[in-house]
């Protein structure tokens, strides 16, 4: 029997601590995404991203306004999946506010073994295989203005995709 189609709201966060950027890895097929994960019925988008960053890497990120909204829907080998994709703005607990360009972020360890944290810095974010590419096409926009850093992005960008 196959699993029923439903459209998957998924609640990602952008952390951005001097010019790089929080990606998590894929172990087993190495690309990246921004961390997070799918929102429970019931639970806000907020809640349900420090819930995954709590479970996935024990940090309880503090939630700030909403940076990106992207549609998607895809074949991942197995099923059609339709995603639903809500970017936050979020600051590590240890580092919030604005940290100067030359700042160190801390290292974030993995709880869990299919995934591993990494810092990115933001100019070299078209060099990995960052998805969804709606994601991965707004933090390289963001990083080609100059002064601009994702955590000052004004208002929401939708991005709908096919």
């Amino acid at each position: 029997m196959s699993e029923p189609l439903e459209i998957e709201v998924i609640a990602r966060g952008l952390m951005v601590i001097g010019s790089k950027v929080l990606l998590c890895r894929n172990n087993k097929h190495g690309y990246f995404f921004l961390p997070g994960g799918h929102v429970e019925f019931g639970e806000t988008a907020a809640a349900a991203l420090v819930r995954e960053f709590e479970e996935e890497c024990g940090l309880s990120p503090t939630v700030r306004g909403l940076g990106q909204v992207s549609e998607g829907i895809f074949h991942d080998g197995k099923r059609l999946r339709h995603e639903v994709n809500l970017v936050f703005h979020v600051e590590h607990p240890d580092n919030p506010g604005r940290a100067g360009p030359g700042a160190t972020p801390p290292p974030v360890m993995s709880r869990e073994k299919k995934i591993a944290f990494e810092w990115v810095d933001l100019g070299n974010v078209g060099e990995v295989d960052l998805r969804p590419e709606s994601a991965a096409a707004w933090l390289r926009r963001l990083a080609a203005s100059a002064g601009a850093s994702p955590s000052s992005a004004d208002g929401i960008e939708w991005r709908p995709q096919a």
